[in-house]
């Protein structure tokens, strides 16, 4: 986003205004303490608002007859002063903050969370964030730097369909898929075209889309919503209902091709609707895939291994993808099997490669970099002291014969401890890896245990066959020891590695000595697209810790508070974050926030500023799971980039802070992620975070749409503020 230039006079301006709003209510508030609005009073001033079908206060005051007529819905409403609607009609000047978060805003009757005070109010409708008020005439002109309370008016929501597309269903099986609105005036009329003769209804009242299919099928549909004063918005959706079978690659090995002989084997795919769609990523160019047969060909020049990643994608726009290991020989291999062991942090290494046929003496040598001090000798030893950190490079590593045959082979050289713990809030998170073990150990493993000693004694808190684990109801300031077992299938235990760990108080504050926080902790790479990226010197203390974006209307937005990853129509820069003093658990709801400094332009609710990006995890770094994304295009006209429902799924760069508590998603505004999305078992928890800009046009959502980023504001330059901007990434369930 852009983060200075011609909005920084605007922001400057938003923050006076904030100081001097707040002193005329009694203090705006701009930190993450206070209470907000409680669940019952949620619960009332929704009802009090929609009882008589309308969505928000009445323009006139709410009289004593009125308030006899709601009865108890009016309690959340009592202490407005007597004259509320001469307030509305002449904006909120002499309201309290108090008095201010009973208001919401027209278009919208009920919701999932408020946060933010006064003027800065904020509330939660499905996964956006709307602005309780309009500030955009509360300045006589665009130089004033001050609002006029007097002036300012409650928010209007435009009409919007603000569900996510229709999910995949199933042939044979009932399905249902409800469409849902915000803004406007109530109550809405569906309407769908695409069904036809399909066997699926749809209710005109509910925008509920049932019914069931016993065949394969995919509908491009079009869902259009009127509201009561004849407003109308559309927007393209394709269902699909999938076979039983799923789709999937059914080759699990590629043969050995022969240095300087053409190639030629077909993938197969099973499952799925043909005809199949086939793509090939990686290989170094030397090896490509026929899109309608799958036929991979090439005529290697080099011998020895190289990963490439077979796609295909079925009628329905399916895809699954899988990894090969391309092998080519002229009788000289590398036997070494990936992945080597791990060196221990801090600790020294040695590890011996092996190869097999062609002419000894063998020569090794190495393509790129290894770890700073660690070489590795021509007769194949790789040695050295490992980095402190945790930490990962991969290398070719290539052995050449006597006679002049070579071999390459790609490795990765990992930095990991045997047994990661992580404490967080009276909690351990506890992960490992079976394959390194299983190479470690070097004989067939049954499972695994993980031990607890502490001043109660040793007690066992996982036994299985996973790779995590969160330890619960611990005790801050206590020290914990771990033990990772690893049994064999003879029934013995084997010590494998152990960790210790000091459960630290936890505060909303950026942590200091003895201190823990629930924020990002530590940048592990920042790849921005250009050099000259906005805030690229203030890494990582501008990304880590508490958000500063401070409310609705006062993005954060100096090169000390935000890191921007640049945008343009050709690439999207990234970065990985880091948790080292507290974990992403998996947990009810929503997992973890991020913060980027989305705006409204001269305070206009309805000109958000936002710069789109998709997100990552990862339990290891290298073993990335990506949040589902889905935009969503009107089915006729052009994409209105500062209407959020637009990204309605998956995508950062959404929401605006509110200035709450950034771990309570209800109050926190940003952007919120749910772990249990991405349908991975058994994934307890993660401590790695990518973030990706998307660019325009370069990335497609799930459904194969081209995902548009805004080009104002030289967005989409690729350097300086260009692109998603972090400003922070906060724990939901530290």
């Amino acid at each position: 986003m852009t983060a200075i230039k011609p909005r920084s006079s605007h922001r400057r301006r938003i923050v006076i205004a904030a100081v001097l709003i707040a002193t005329a209510l009694g203090g705006a508030y701009l930190g993450f303490e206070g209470g907000g609005v409680s669940d019952t009073a949620k619960q009332k001033i929704g009802a009090a608002n929609s009882a008589d079908g309308s969505e928000s206060i009445d323009e006139d005051a709410i009289g004593a007859d009125e308030a006899n007529d709601l009865g108890p819905k009016t309690d959340a409403l009592s202490s407005l002063p007597e004259n509320a609607g001469a307030a509305r009609r002449s904006g909120f000047a002499g309201l309290t903050d108090e008095q201010l978060a009973r208001f919401l805003p027209r278009g919208i009757s009920r919701f999932d969370g408020m946060g933010g005070k006064g003027f800065n109010r904020q509330v939660k409708s499905g996964n956006i964030w709307f602005p309780v008020f309009d500030v955009s005439k509360a300045k006589d002109s665009p130089e004033d730097e001050d609002y006029d309370p007097s002036k300012v008016d409650l928010a209007e929501i435009a009409l919007t369909i603000s569900s996510p597309p229709p999910a995949p269903g199933s042939v044979g099986m009932s399905y249902q898929h409800v469409f849902s609105a915000v803004g406007g005036t109530p109550p809405y009329r569906w309407r769908v075209q695409g069904l036809d003769s399909s066997g699926f209804e749809f209710d005109p009242q509910t925008g509920v889309l049932s019914g069931q299919s016993d065949d394969p099928v995919t509908l491009s549909i079009s869902v259009s919503v009127d509201d009561a004063e004849g407003a109308s918005v559309s927007s393209s959706n394709v269902l699909v209902m999938q076979p039983s079978e799923p789709l999937q690659i059914a080759t699990f090995q590629l043969p050995v091709g022969t240095l300087g002989e053409a190639y030629s084997v077909a993938v197969n795919a099973v499952g799925g609707v043909p005809p199949y769609q086939w793509e090939l990523a990686g290989g170094e160019g030397a090896w490509s895939c026929d899109a309608g047969t799958g036929v991979v060909s090439g005529q290697p020049t080099v011998a020895g291994e190289t990963e490439i990643t077979i796609t295909v994608e079925d009628s329905q726009k399916t895809k699954v993808q899988t990894q090969f290991t391309m092998r080519v020989t002229e009788g000289l291999e590398i036997l070494t099997e990936a992945p080597l062991p791990p060196a221990a942090p801090g600790a020294p290494y040695q590890f011996a490669f092996d190869a097999v046929g062609g002419t000894p003496p063998y020569q090794w040598s190495v393509d790129g970099a290894l770890f700073p001090g660690w070489n590795l000798s021509s007769d194949g030893i790789v040695q050295g002291i490992a980095p402190n950190v945790e930490s990962l490079r991969r290398v070719n590593v290539i052995v050449q014969d006597a006679d002049g045959r070579s071999y390459r082979k790609p490795f990765d050289l990992v930095v990991r401890k045997g047994l990661i713990a992580i404490a967080s809030k009276e909690k351990v998170g506890l992960a490992w890896q079976p394959i390194a073990i299983l190479r470690s150990i070097g004989e067939p493993v049954a499972g695994f245990s993980v031990t607890r000693r502490s001043g109660g004694g040793e007690v066992e808190i996982f036994r299985g066959i996973g790779n995590n684990v969160v330890d619960h109801q611990l005790i801050t300031g206590a020290t914990y020891e771990y033990t990772l077992n690893v049994w064999t299938t003879d029934g013995r235990s084997i010590p494998y590695a152990a960790a210790q760990v000091q459960l630290l108080p936890m505060s909303l504050s950026r942590a200091s000595n003895g201190t823990a926080d629930p924020f990002a902790d530590r940048v592990k790479s920042y790849a921005p697209l250009s050099a000259s990226a906005y805030g690229a010197s203030g890494i990582p203390a501008n990304v880590t810790g508490p958000p500063d974006g401070r409310d609705t209307f006062t993005p954060a937005y100096r090169s000390t508070e935000v890191a921007s990853l640049n945008a343009s129509n050709r690439a999207g820069g990234s970065i990985v974050l880091e948790f080292t003093d507290n974990i992403i658990e998996s947990g009810p709801g929503p997992d973890f926030t991020l913060f980027e400094n989305v705006m409204f332009e001269g305070g206009d609710p309805n000109k958000r500023f936002m710069e789109p990006a998709v997100v990552e995890v990862a339990l290891f770094e290298g073993e990335w799971y990506r949040f589902p994304t889905s935009v969503n295009p009107p089915a006729d006209g052009a994409v209105n980039l500062a209407n959020p429902a637009y990204y309605v799924q998956g995508f950062a760069g959404i929401n605006a802070t509110t200035g709450d508590d950034p771990t309570d998603p209800n109050r926190s505004g940003g952007d919120s992620f749910d772990l249990d999305a991405l349908r991975v078992p058994d994934l307890s928890w993660v401590r790695f975070i990518r973030i990706t800009s998307t660019g325009d046009r370069v990335r497609l959502d799930d459904g194969g749409i081209p995902i548009q980023h805004t080009a104002t504001n030289n967005a989409l330059s690729g350097a300086g503020s260009s692109g998603f901007d972090l400003d922070a990434a906060a724990a939901v369930h530290p």
